[in-house]
């Protein structure tokens, strides 16, 4: 029985192909397509794959011909598709070795991921049934293009952007607002409260005008009726301003919590996510959306929402007051209202796409500050000042364009229109209520019960009016802010909707101690999907050994243990930690395992103590010196006249590089990790701060398995075994004494060169 993923999957080939396919009698066996443009130069092309129960066919149009080839499917072993930020590719392997390998550009993504499912099914003999059952696989067309627009999703999204309803958006806000579902509830029956109150108004200025001050037919002023209508009317306010008040005060302790809440669940969220995410945003652009996109949801939580829905019920309690008291007056009165509906739907959606694009601006411009602050000292040294200031510039002045077009177009024309027409209504009111009086004048001096209108029903029909078209005008502004609000949340949303690419398993490894054995069988890696940083590494490291990762710079040594760690996931083979795949490990409970010093350490914006305490906020004040007195860090903080209370600044700028790296071996002695990982740790340094580094060092890798990487060799010489990578393969290995001696090899070239550099800068001094 066959397998289709497509209504026809011929449907999309050119018609030449079809007709060769017709040709070849193999048009009738084709059960999935898809379209490929790229050689394997990299230039575009023109070709299809295309997949039978047992065949793959490659078809490539070369000299005005198709061009063609069969694989036996039975005869593969894996389909991998590996996907880019340029384009993805699909490998084929058989026998362990790649038999063919296809590129495609990522507008095929969507067709590529069904075409890759199917095909994987086939190779590994499994149903389309099961595979619809199971995780989608890389290129899955939810993870490729909108299954409903066709657009392409982004790599660091799960969600369409185009296709976010912003009416499902702002109700996934109730998410948030439940925990606090009991002061929002008080809060909401507090403002229909006074929406009710609010109706009795004008019904008591009709008995004071009509009654009360004799404006009705055949009646007399009473003053009795005016102070009880007066009087009613004060109790109401007050009532009214009461109500508001508390009302206030709870919208906005609900819309505070939310906020929290909100902020709290995107930094949180974002914490969570890999290392990936933040490679491709710009820091400034996230910084926008924890702070001013969560305040602009909290504006919309604590007063436009609550707005909105009074609004809706104002406008009908409203609406049936006024078919009660003249229903033809009322027919005439609400004419304008088709118009005004007309006009906002008009302008929603030009005011939504403006209010992006200014958020867009907006987000660029943060990133700008965001990104020149921290390099502050490298703008003074390169005298770069007033480049940076008209970078901030341009930035600002795309965000001044936007909005001034705002202004210009959709904002400026839209409140004087809805004025126009709201303003309709009051004058229709006058028009056919006064027309109606004049005509009636005769017949009530006559008569008083024949009249169908009277000034005080008159006035109370415009009050009501008012009432009515207030909130119809509120409405069509709040589609402003609405607008403003849904922008906001579709922001945020978009990152927690972003699934983390690295997570702990539901049963995962949670082990007390690790022995620290490392394995890697057949490591894979590739930033891109595409170019491969490092090619089927085969490597075993004892625990308490040390190993050194020698190689060039870009050879995949800093690759290599951001893998160890988990940063990122292998795209083949697998890395084992005491023969379990790191993979099923609870990642929280790897990585405290692991301690690294880099070669530019991170300090926080706090005092030392808390720096070196920061992979164990629980450490005591005598833990922490002990620390620091093992890292040869301890002279040189008390000498500071706060001493361990001292603030660092942010980044740590006022300490010196060898001072911030003792701190932060000191950060990695008091964590006491089973593996260390030391990344360039002395490279930065002076010889005299180095040798006081090295002694560190040696404290702390002691009896401990340490992957150490480092361009200096001679630093190296105390390592175990010394691994030389080269262009993402491991090329060499063994001690520092046997790598010396090797004629040709890297590590001995690498070493010659170090050798004549020093003796070099040794002459010149």
């Amino acid at each position: 029985m066959k397998q289709n993923t497509q209504a026809n999957p011929l449907d999309g080939l050119s018609k030449d192909l079809i007709e060769h396919l017709h040709q070849t009698q193999r048009h009738a066996d084709v059960v999935a397509a898809v379209p490929y443009d790229l050689d394997e130069h990299g230039k575009y092309t023109e070709g299809y794959l295309l997949l039978t129960d047992s065949r793959l066919g490659h078809f490539r149009h070369r000299d005005g011909q198709w061009m063609h080839e069969w694989l036996e499917v039975g005869e593969l072993d894996e389909a991998t598709l590996v996907e880019g930020l340029g384009m993805n590719l699909l490998q084929l392997m058989a026998d362990g070795r790649l038999v063919a390998e296809y590129r495609f550009t990522l507008q095929h993504s969507r067709e590529l991921g069904r075409f890759h499912r199917h095909l994987e099914g086939l190779v590994h003999g499994e149903s389309h049934q099961e595979q619809d059952e199971g995780r989608p696989r890389h290129g899955d067309e939810q993870r490729g293009r909108c299954p409903k627009c066709d657009r392409p999703i982004p790599s660091w999204s799960e969600v369409c952007r185009a296709c976010m309803s912003r009416r499902k958006i702002l109700w996934r806000l109730l998410d948030f607002v439940i925990p606090y579902k009991d002061r929002a509830i008080a809060s909401f029956l507090l403002a229909l409260t006074m929406t009710g109150l609010a109706l009795l108004t004008p019904l008591l200025s009709r008995w004071l005008i009509d009654d009360g001050l004799g404006a009705g037919p055949g009646k007399q002023a009473n003053w009795a009726i005016v102070l009880m209508s007066v009087g009613g009317m004060l109790g109401l306010l007050m009532f009214r301003a009461i109500g508001q008040w508390g009302q206030s005060r709870l919208s906005g302790e609900v819309a505070r919590r939310v906020a929290r809440a909100i902020r709290h669940a995107v930094y949180a969220h974002m914490h969570r996510l890999s290392l990936d995410f933040f490679a491709k945003r710009q820091t400034g652009a996230l910084v926008t959306r924890v702070t001013n996109d969560t305040e602009r949801l909290w504006s919309f939580t604590a007063s436009i929402a609550i707005e909105m829905v009074l609004a809706i019920l104002t406008i009908v309690g409203v609406g049936v007051a006024l078919f009660l008291m003249n229903w033809k007056l009322a027919m005439f009165a609400l004419m304008p209202v088709p118009l005004m509906i007309f006009l906002t739907a008009f302008f929603h959606k030009r005011l939504h796409r403006s209010f992006r694009q200014q958020w867009h601006r907006w987000s660029q411009m943060t990133a700008v500050v965001a990104d020149a602050l921290p390099g502050m000292r490298v703008i003074k040294a390169f005298s770069q000042e007033q480049r940076e200031v008209d970078r901030f510039e341009e930035r600002s002045t795309a965000l001044f364009d936007e909005e001034r077009n705002y202004i210009r177009g959709a904002k400026s024309l839209f409140a004087p229109t809805m004025m126009f027409a709201t303003s309709l209504s009051t004058l229709i009111i006058y028009l056919v209520a006064g027309w109606t009086i004049c005509s009636e004048w005769s017949m009530v001096q006559a008569e008083p019960k024949t009249a169908t209108m009277t000034f005080g029903t008159m006035m109370a029909f415009l009050f009501y009016m008012n009432m009515f078209l207030r909130p119809v005008h509120q409405l069509a502004h709040m589609d402003e802010q609405l607008n403003r609000a849904a922008t906001s949340a579709q922001r945020i949303f978009e990152i927690l909707d972003t699934e983390p690419r690295i997570y702990t398993k539901a049963d995962a490894h949670t082990p007390d101690t690790i022995e620290g054995r490392i394995e890697l069988r057949n490591v894979s890696f590739s930033y891109d999907g595409v170019n491969k940083v490092l090619k089927n590494i085969n490597l075993t490291i004892e625990p308490g050994e040390m190993i050194g990762l020698v190689g060039p710079s870009g050879a995949g040594k800093t690759t290599m243990v951001n893998l160890i760690c988990r940063f990122y996931d292998v795209i083949e083979g697998q890395i084992l930690i005491d023969g379990v795949d790191i993979r099923d490990y609870d990642i929280g409970e790897l990585r405290r395992k692991i301690g690294m010093v880099l070669q530019e350490p991170f300090l926080f914006h706090g005092p030392i103590g808390e720096n070196i305490a920061y992979g164990m906020p629980e450490a005591s004040s005598e833990e922490i010196i002990t620390a620091a007195r093992a890292a040869n860090a301890n002279n040189f903080i008390i000498n500071f006249p706060d001493g361990y209370d001292t603030m660092v600044g942010e980044r740590g700028q006022t300490l010196s590089g060898g001072e911030r790296q003792r701190i932060s071996i000191s950060r990695a002695i008091l964590h006491n990790p089973s593996l260390l990982i030391l990344d360039e740790a002395t490279s930065s340094v002076d010889t005299e701060t180095e040798e006081t580094i090295q002694k560190a060092l040696d404290g702390l890798t002691a009896s401990r398995t340490t992957i150490a990487i480092a361009h200096r060799l001679s630093t190296l010489r105390k390592a175990d075994r010394l691994v030389v990578i080269d262009k993402g393969l491991m090329v060499e290995q063994g001690s520092h004494d046997e790598l010396a001696r090797k004629d040709g090899g890297l590590y001995a070239r690498l070493l010659q060169k170090q050798q004549e550099m020093q003796s070099y800068i040794a002459l010149q001094t």
